[in-house]
This record gives C-alpha cells, structure tokens and sequence, in this order.
C-alpha cells in the first residue's frame, strides 16, 4: 500500500538506528510498516520544498524548529506577504512520529546537529574530553521531532518574574493566552480544567494512549512520600506528581512543524528551502539607523541571498541564533574580533548568559519482573491497527514530578527540582520476538528502571562563542555546568528524595527495586559510597545536561545592557531584525522548554501582524 503516487524522501530510516547491525532486518521492515500509515507518515501532507528561492520577500524565517514553523504558518495566513522560510534540515522521518521510538534519532547525522560542549571544569568529567553531548534537531520542527514530547509551561512565577525585569506583556496573565492560541487540548474534563486550557489550537495535548503499570505505581510511590497527585501541572497546581500531557496526534508525536507547516503547505505565498544553511544577515547602515537588509545561505553547494522587504526571524535556537548574529557581525567587539569578524552592530549580550538544566541518572534495576523486550509484533500489530500499547508511548518517560527541594519554599509554590524517568520504552529489537530479552548481549540482567532529579533554577551561566569565521564550523559552547555550589547542593537532594521514592513499599515489595552500583571513577575510590560528597562528585563524574537550553540573547529593556531583544522580540538597535526562540528567555524556566517556545513565536507572530497588517 502506498501512500501517494509520488512519495518523496524523508529519511532516515529507522533500520539506521538501535546501533545498526542485527538490529536492521527488523527495524527496517518496521520502518516500512510506518511509512505505509498515511496518519502516520503523512506522506501526501508534507510541504512541497522550494529548490531554487525568489529574490525578495517580505519575511524571512530562519529555523523551521518549535518557533519558526510556528511564525511561518502564523505569518502565511496573510496571503499578501511572501514568505521563506529557511530550514537547515530535511523533513521529519516516518519512524521519529511513533512515540517510543523518541530517541532513536539522537545522533543521527542528518537529523541531529550533535554538538559538545567545551571541556568542563566541574561537570561532565567522566565524559570524553569532559565535554557534554548537546543533541539538537537539525530537521523541521527543530528538537520537537527528538525529544520526549512532554507539554509543560513552566511556573507562572517565572513569567511574572519575566515582566518584573522590564518586559511588559510578558507575564503570566498576558502569556496564558498564546498558550492557548496553539494548544488543542483533548483531554479537557479528564483531570484538566478548562479554565486554563484551550481546544481549539493546532498543537494537540493530551496524555499517551498507554501508560504500563509501573507509571501508575510512581504516581503512587510520590503519594506514598506524602506528594500530591494531580491530573495537570499547567493548570491550578504546579507541583506534584503527574502522568504528563504531551504533543501527540492519534498516537503519534506532533511536531510544531506537522501542526503549523503541513496545514499551510498549499499556499503559495510560503515558501520553504530544507537542508539551507544561512550564514549571514546583512545590515543596511547609515548615519540614523541600521535596518535589516538581506539573508545569505547555502543549499546545495550554492550561495543565495534574498532580499528583506519587512523583516527577518531568527529562530534558530539558543546556540544557533547567537551563533548566526555573531557571524553577521553583531555582537561584543572582542568576541568577533578573535576570529577577524567586522563588527556591524555592538549587542554586548549576544551569546551571553546561556542557562541550561542539569540532571543525574540514578539507576536502578527491577528484581521482581521479567525483563522481556516491549517491542515485538504483538505492540507493532496493537500500534498498527489501534494506535495504542507501548509504541503508543514514552514508557514511564511520561511520568513527571515537579517539586520542593529541601531548600525550597515549603509553601510548594515554586518547586525547584524537576523529576524524569526513564524505561519500558518500546524502541529497538532484534527479531520482534515475544520473549525476547531487553538486552541480547545480557539477556539474564534485570529490568533497568532510571530517575533523573533535575535542578530548575540553575545559577550557573554559559555562554556562546566563536571557534572560526566559518559558518561551517560549529559554536563554541561553554555552559559552564556546575561553577556555582548551590547547583550541587540542590541536585545532591534531588537524589536524596530519588533514593526515597525507590525506597517506597510498592516500589520495593512488587518491583524488588535496587539501585545499580555504577562505576563513578575517581568518586568511587576516594569518598565513602553513598555521602554527600561521593554524590557531589558523582554528580560532576556523570552530569546529564538537559536540552533546554535558552537565555543567550535575552530579552529586556533597552536599560539592560546586556538584552539583545526587547519586549517585542525586535533586537535593540536594529529595525526589521527580531528573534523568536528560547535564546530570548531572560530567565530559565521551572520545566521543560518546549510550549513556551511555541507560545513565543505565537505572540512575536502577533506583534509582527499588529505592526504590518495596515501596511
């Protein structure tokens, strides 16, 4: 069965992932099986990519990730604006749509920009080089086609806080609404209230199809340490235990590009080059004024450049926005001048201030159960032909905790720390067969079963760089993980209360839980196991960044030197520039990154269409 009578390219492949090998008879035809779901894979639905781009428009997006497919499908509704959209990456694969495969293309070369960090001196010490691995999309819809999907909007304490530093318009109160402009929640009367959601937006929300039991059991294990259980985190409530909301469209993952760029794939006013690489804006200067006047990029061994009649949107993410600005010559005057870069414009903040949040694995491993594989042809025959059971999922991924530290408000209020988890994740497989062991090489270990305390308010800040003038050349990315004390402390408690939820009696007594003795090093041999020393140098041995990575072009006021956007998103000091990313956070949020990006470029869309619509 086919699909479309002209089905174009859209790897890679899934029979590329789960380590190659042994593994690519099985997950090849699988790929096959999922390419043939048209709901799925949506073949006929995807955007028809321009090959060779006009001269002039009067927007240009660059990234089509989270936000710039939002802005590009937003802006698009105006039939008397042109639109290009530039996308360094290809269009999403079939098999990055099932849910549980949502890490299967981490690494890919065509999908992930698959970048690290500096070399540490306080994290990542047992890593190669003690640099961080930074996985990022390289794909449209950006790291919304490789991450875990989950829909969370942060505390409103940090908006509020957003608006107490000078940005007007961006608190809790005024951004609740472009939230809901997107979200098409479909889970409304299901432990979610409609007062703080909305069902008429493109971005679908609503839980998995499948949760295995052990989910249900951690929802009960936080019960059972006195937490709160609650249905949604976004709504009245923000701390507790929860089975997550996530961007999901019968059964399988929905990107911002499939909800915003699909839908508008027929108008001709937007256009979309794939696999583009931009590597300049070009600034009109003069005695007055500095105006936006052009993008460069590549496709395909070939420069372009295309005139700017309005304006141009940088959404290409907190390291490649900065990146791409500093390149273009806007920036600090020492930053560019190491590589021979001419400054255009000083933005001192640029590639400053980037925040990140840090987690660490604690492994465990269950005694009770049998460690069979949850992926064979029985979940691929239920995924299929009903949408549901595990490849319907994330496993217990969809479990989400957001709670107080020790050192917190005891209020519950602002809870620091967020907790992950991760396992029973339907991914990769040898053969499909029933009984097949989680791990072939280890077919008589026991089930694995990860929590991963994460600090929510990280002190310590990075920043991005220049390596070369070539924008061939990756960033330099320096986060600096790690550099401030009170980050240690918070996660050492993080893993205190992760011990404590492993050691509950439905954990303990149904699961036999019992924590892996992992190899930390140097951390092993020179503290006493289990001290809150070992765990601070654990910690620094094994640190686990998040993807969450913002901040690095600010938003602020132009009283704050250090902003590079104010509060309408338009980078200070030059007209027809703004940025619509997570780089414009001006601080980190309590939660996963992801909506409020969304919300972002719903409301710099807005602000673009109030300015321009008489024009």
């Amino acid at each position: 069965m086919s699909c479309c009578a002209n089905e174009p390219y859209i790897g890679p492949p899934l029979d590329r992932t789960c380590f190659g090998g042994s593994y690519i008879v099985f997950m090849h035809l699988l790929n096959t099986l999922i390419t043939q779901q048209c709901d799925v894979s949506e073949i006929c639905q995807r955007i028809n990519p321009q090959l060779q781009p006009d001269s002039e428009y009067d927007f240009v997006v660059i990234g089509g990730g989270a936000g710039g497919s939002v802005v590009a499908g937003r802006l698009s509704e105006n039939p008397n604006w042109k639109i290009l959209l530039i996308e360094a990456g290809g269009d999403e694969p079939p098999g990055s749509q099932v849910p549980s495969m949502m890490n299967n293309y981490l690494g890919d070369s065509q999908m992930d920009w698959r970048y690290r960090t500096e070399p540490q001196e306080m994290a990542c010490l047992g890593r190669p080089g003690r640099r961080c691995d930074w996985p990022r999309g390289r794909v449209l819809g950006g790291s919304g086609v490789i991450h875990g999907m989950m829909y969370m909007r942060g505390l409103p304490s940090d908006y509020n806080e957003w608006e107490a530093r000078g940005n007007e318009g961006w608190g809790y109160k005024d951004v609740e609404e472009y939230f809901k402009k997107s979200e098409g929640n479909r889970d409304i009367g299901d432990g979610v209230e409609g007062r703080y959601h909305s069902s008429d937006g493109p971005m679908l929300v609503q839980r998995f199809p499948d949760q295995p039991q052990i989910a249900e059991d951690v929802l009960r294990a936080g019960a059972e340490l006195g937490y709160p259980v609650v249905g949604d985190l976004n709504g009245e409530q923000h701390w507790g235990f929860t089975i997550a909301q996530a961007n999901i469209k019968n059964g399988s993952r929905l990107s911002s590009a499939r909800a915003f760029l699909r839908p508008a794939r027929n108008r001709p006013n937007l256009h979309v080059m794939i696999n583009s690489t931009a590597t300049k804006i070009l600034i009109n200067s003069n005695d007055t004024a500095k105006t936006i006047s052009a993008v460069e990029f590549t496709y395909n061994n070939q420069s372009f450049t295309v005139k700017v009649r309005r304006e141009a949107i940088v959404s290409a993410g907190a390291i490649n926005t900065p990146h791409l600005l500093l390149l273009s010559g806007i920036g600090p005057r020492e930053e560019l001048d190491k590589v021979g870069i001419e400054q255009v414009h000083n933005l001192p903040g640029v590639g400053q201030n980037l925040k990140n949040h840090v987690s660490f694995a604690v492994n465990f491993q269950l005694t009770k159960i049998e460690n069979y594989n949850d992926l064979n042809w029985n979940t691929v025959r239920e995924y299929l032909t009903e949408r549901r059971g595990p490849m319907s999922s994330t496993g217990v991924t969809q479990v989400a905790a957001r709670i107080s530290s020790k050192y917190a408000n005891p209020d519950g209020k602002n809870p620091d720390l967020q907790f992950f988890f991760s396992g029973f994740l339907a991914h990769c497989s040898l053969s499909g067969g029933v009984k097949e062991p989680e791990d072939p090489t280890n077919p008589t270990a026991a089930k694995s079963f990860t929590i991963r305390p994460t600090f929510l308010r990280p002190r310590s800040r990075g920043f991005i760089g220049l390596n070369s003038r070539d924008p061939k050349e990756p960033p330099l990315m320096q986060p600096n993980y790690l550099t401030d004390e009170e980050d240690v402390k918070r996660m050492v408690a993080g893993i205190r209360i992760a011990q404590n939820l492993a050691n509950t009696t439905i954990l303990t007594t149904k699961y036999g839980i019992q924590m892996v003795n992992t190899d930390y090093g140097d951390c092993s041999r020179n503290y006493t196991f289990d001290s809150d020393e070992f765990w601070a140098c654990a910690l620094r041995y094994d640190t686990g960044p998040e993807n969450h990575q913002s901040c690095s072009c600010k938003m602020g006021p132009a009283s704050d030197p250090s902003a590079v956007v104010d509060p309408k998103l338009q980078v200070h000091g030059i007209e027809g520039l703004r940025i619509m990313d997570a780089s414009v956070m001006p601080t980190v949020l309590s939660g996963n990154t992801h909506a409020t990006v969304v919300m972002i470029a719903e409301k710099g869309s807005d602000y673009i269409k109030q300015k321009w619509s008489d024009k």
